[in-house]
């Protein structure tokens, strides 16, 4: 079942019409694919090409997608997720873009979006904006304590984290909130394997082939051994209840994303201050990616499809008005133009990030299996699992599946 979709174009006979799905996100995202389809399909009417947009919602929109597929019945463009990517074209289900795309075009995307959409060398996906991951801080609080945040552009080693949060944790406030109250799988990586990247760290080998002796490297356990003393030292809480400790003034600092920028900024104003994440190694890591867009490797019509992804990535008819709804970052340099906001602070961080440190996560197909043993050991390392018990146990589930796959190939 399908949640929305577009007005049903108007067609001659002569006329394509492009079948294309999308996930249902917030209504506001919806509303602005809703308007980007339907000014697409005026300017289309005579040109022999117009688009039909179903909505469905995004829990389920990867497992609908994969149905679609065995049956033969995927549409001619689809988004996707940025890190399932490499799971479709694994499966030979996405066609390769740089036939449709200049050199010229494809420089004006961000690094981030661009490594998130090549499998193997492959450019499969392109998305129309990005994220990023994020420290915010109460300015005011911090000037009380007489904290001093890192310069802008730089970040707090670990150990200055920590120190941070002994000192506020001096007050009734809670130092940092982590949200660990939500449930889905994905936040746990999106959120936290920075901290492993910035230690030199990974959660599969660069080939996608091993996760013993990476997944639970010695880097790995003393990097998540670290993490666990937020929680030792209740710096952060294990079972919040609060969705949003930080702007209803429970918590200093609040690990989150660009999702929270204008919300948080509404609330503190110029007392809101941001920061990379903290660094546990010599290089701050930044977590990036988003929903990007591919065409069916199933489609009659790829040239035609090209032409609906030329446009919903365009900077000004695309981009824009979809960073507007969802307040996340362009992922093409030109649209930054409409958003001066960006060269500014607080917002400008997430730029910097996106452009010097964004990083995706790993691109492999095995991916929804990755993330899920990680996220179910993170789960119980700050439930109190040993820590190099609990990553060996993921990485030989993870290896199972990766030598099961190996052999089947």
């Amino acid at each position: 079942m399908f949640f929305g979709c577009s007005p049903r174009p108007e067609t001659s006979p002569e006329t394509v019409t492009l079948r294309v799905w999308c996930h249902q996100g917030q209504e506001s995202e919806n509303q602005a694919m809703r308007q980007i389809a339907k000014a697409f399909n005026t300017a289309h009417k005579h040109k022999g090409i117009q688009v039909d947009v179903d909505f469905f919602p995004d829990y389920q929109y990867t497992e609908k997608v994969s149905i679609a597929a065995a049956g033969g019945d995927l549409p001619d463009v689809f988004d996707l997720d940025g890190p399932t990517v490499a799971q479709f074209a694994k499966a030979g289900l996405l066609s390769p873009l740089t036939p449709y795309f200049s050199a010229e075009v494809l420089e004006d995307f961000a690094p981030t979006i661009l490594e998130q959409g090549t499998i193997d060398q492959t450019l499969y996906a392109l998305g129309a904006f990005d994220s990023a991951m994020v420290l915010y801080y109460r300015k005011d609080i911090f000037e009380e304590l007489n904290i001093s945040p890192p310069p802008e552009g730089t970040a707090w080693s670990w150990e200055t984290f920590l120190r941070t949060c002994t000192q506020i944790a001096t007050t009734e406030m809670t130092p940092v909130s982590l949200h660990m109250d939500i449930t889905a799988d994905e936040w746990f990586t999106y959120a936290f394997s920075p901290l492993i990247w910035s230690a030199g760290g990974n959660l599969i080998s660069e080939d996608g082939r091993e996760t013993i002796d990476v997944l639970n490297s010695p880097t790995n356990v003393r990097v998540l051994t670290q993490w666990r003393t937020l929680f030792d030292q209740n710096f952060a809480r294990r079972s919040p209840i609060n969705p949003d400790p930080f702007g209803s003034g429970e918590s200093v600092m609040d690990w989150t994303g660009h999702w929270m920028a204008q919300s948080h900024f509404d609330t503190y104003g110029e007392r809101l201050g941001v920061m990379p994440l903290p660094r546990t190694g010599p290089e701050i890591a930044a977590a990036s990616g988003s929903w990007c867009w591919a065409i069916s490797s199933h489609t009659d019509h790829p040239e035609k499809a090209a032409v609906w992804l030329n446009w919903v990535l365009d900077p000004r008819q695309g981009v824009t008005p979809m960073v507007e709804a969802n307040g996340a970052l362009p992922a093409r340099k030109t649209a930054y133009q409409f958003f001066p906001k960006f060269d500014h602070s607080p917002f400008s961080t997430f730029r910097m990030l996106q452009q010097n440190h964004g990083r995706s996560r790993p691109r492999t197909p095995h991916y929804p299996v990755l993330t899920r043993a990680f996220a179910a050991a993170l789960r119980d390392i700050v439930g109190g699992a040993e820590v190099q018990e609990r990553l060996d146990q993921a990485a030989i589930e993870v290896q199972r599946v990766l030598d099961r796959s190996g052999r089947t190939q």
